[in-house]
């Protein structure tokens, strides 16, 4: 996996930042740390590469076993869809993530902030 230092940060340093999961070029999880060290844990977490193996979009595995993987901070875009998708999650203690391809088998209501 490979990553590059993020060119943004919000609300200062030290605030909390968006990266972004590419997975064969295309951006698939969205999710808030406060830095890249911790982007780099998460996505060094077995469970979440389990899950991602496990998933599929439109009948293709999210995430296969070539698969090209890469981390970076996420576009403007990318974070609104994030935000948009944070405020209608369910509270938790747990991070959220947010995926930025259709999964199968799970609905989605809204997709992006311009709808709500």
């Amino acid at each position: 996996m490979s990553a590059r230092e993020p060119s943004q940060r919000l609300d200062g340093a030290g605030s909390l930042q968006v990266f972004v999961l590419d997975i064969d070029r295309k951006p698939t999880l969205a999710f808030e740390v406060t830095g890249l060290a911790e982007a780099r844990e998460i996505c060094r977490d077995a469970d979440l590469w389990t899950d991602l193996a496990a998933l599929t979009s439109d009948g293709v595995p999210v995430c296969g076993p070539n698969s090209t993987l890469g981390l970076r901070a996420a576009t403007p875009e990318e974070i609104a869809v994030f935000r948009h998708a944070v405020e209608r999650a369910p509270a938790s203690d747990q991070p959220t993530m947010t995926f930025l391809i259709k999964i199968d088998g799970v609905m989605v209501v809204t997709a992006g902030p311009e709808r709500d």
